[in-house]
């Protein structure tokens, strides 16, 4: 496929950002506060940095910037598929800025949500948190507090960190919005959410599919399947809407995993490894909607760590038979970005294919897919 539109544009978008400093493009809230850089002694280090403030020196500079793309050790070619089959230029242009940030880093790539309105949401959402109720996770020693969602008009009570309710009820991380195209649950939809964690996307689409519709969630970490039953169980009018699925999602299903229980930083092997604390096995989606006898599949969400591409193929006849709208997290690795559209794309199903991120950092790409049917 045709590789010169998306390397030119990138060349163009690293241009532009080579003489940016930002100091304002940092999330706190998702690493901590940012480390302080240590000050070599020498006067032409103290020269540079001051320089470097001022955004007047960089090291690299726009002559020699195409050289620079060229001799990049960056897997440049995982993109080229992907761009060159999103329907939409909004998405190709996302695309093109999301590998530039991954290039060069906050100081001189700015991603779209990095708006005035990010930071008042993120210090809302934190002023509506309580604070004596919350949950302890083991994970960094973390606490999740209560938040009642009414002041977004969003009837739940969840804990959650005020990062993840930005993410998920505030930028709609599963929601797709552009133009004539809308990729969303809706009411009736039966859905199957990979990668349910604390129960927070199972929550957002209940919400949204209502008692018509069903949420079928698939997580097996003890430590998440706690917090995530204590989440469902303050929501009891959405109870019946969630069916737990208590196994890792494969290509297929009855393989040997091994965990070591952690919350969102658990390790999950498919050997045994030193320390692991729990063993289950894999199911795939093929297998689960026909031992559960669904007539339908909606909508399918995956956001699993970079498994995502074996749980699709595990997914091949729900997806060819029901062409469920998708979403699916492209973030875990580059190679994602190509293999995880190819596969959808070569299904030969008619589907569309846009672009999403939800943070001002790097995580958290996903990519919806819809078929014609829909739009």
């Amino acid at each position: 496929m045709n590789a010169d539109k998306f390397m030119m544009q990138l060349a163009g978008e690293m241009v532009s950002a080579v003489n940016n400093n930002y100091e304002d493009n940092y999330d706190h809230y998702r690493f901590g506060k940012l480390p302080e850089v240590k000050k070599k002694g020498s006067l032409k280090h103290a020269v540079i940095s001051f320089l470097n403030k001022k955004g007047y020196y960089h090291d690299s500079s726009s002559y020699d910037l195409g050289k620079k793309i060229k001799n990049i050790n960056y897997p440049l070619t995982d993109f080229i598929y992907l761009y060159n089959i999103l329907t939409d230029q909004a998405s190709k242009d996302l695309l093109v800025k999301i590998v530039a940030y991954r290039l060069l880093g906050h100081k001189k790539v700015k991603l779209p949500l990095n708006t005035a309105a990010f930071w008042q949401n993120m210090e809302l959402i934190e002023s509506k948190q309580s604070k004596d109720d919350f949950v302890d996770i083991s994970f960094m020693n973390a606490r999740l507090p209560l938040t009642d969602l009414q002041f977004l008009g969003v009837p739940l009570k969840i804990y959650y960190s005020s990062l993840g309710i930005n993410t998920n009820f505030i930028i709609k991380q599963y929601e797709f919005h552009r133009q004539a195209v809308n990729i969303e649950v809706v009411p009736g939809d039966v859905v199957i959410d990979g990668g349910g964690c604390f129960g927070d996307t199972a929550l957002y689409f209940a919400n949204k599919t209502g008692a018509a519709g069903a949420v079928h969630v698939f997580e097996f970490i003890p430590d998440n399947i706690k917090i995530f039953r204590k989440n469902v169980s303050i929501n009891k009018e959405l109870e019946s809407t969630i069916h737990l699925v208590p196994n890792p999602m494969w290509s297929e299903s009855g393989k040997d995993v091994f965990y070591l229980s952690d919350g969102p930083g658990s390790k999950v092997d498919m050997e045994e490894f030193k320390g692991y604390t729990g063993q289950t096995k894999t199911l795939s989606i093929d297998d689960y909607c026909e031992e559960s006898k669904l007539d339908k599949v909606d909508f399918i969400k995956m956001d699993i760590e970079g498994a995502e591409i074996k749980a699709l193929e595990g997914a091949r006849k729900t997806i060819t038979a029901y062409k469920p709208k998708l979403a699916i997290a492209l973030y875990h690795s580059t190679e994602d970005f190509d293999r995880i559209p190819r596969f959808i794309h070569e299904l030969e199903l008619g589907y569309c294919f846009y672009l999403s991120h939800a943070t001002i950092y790097g995580e958290e790409t996903v990519l919806f897919a819809v078929a014609r049917r829909y739009r």
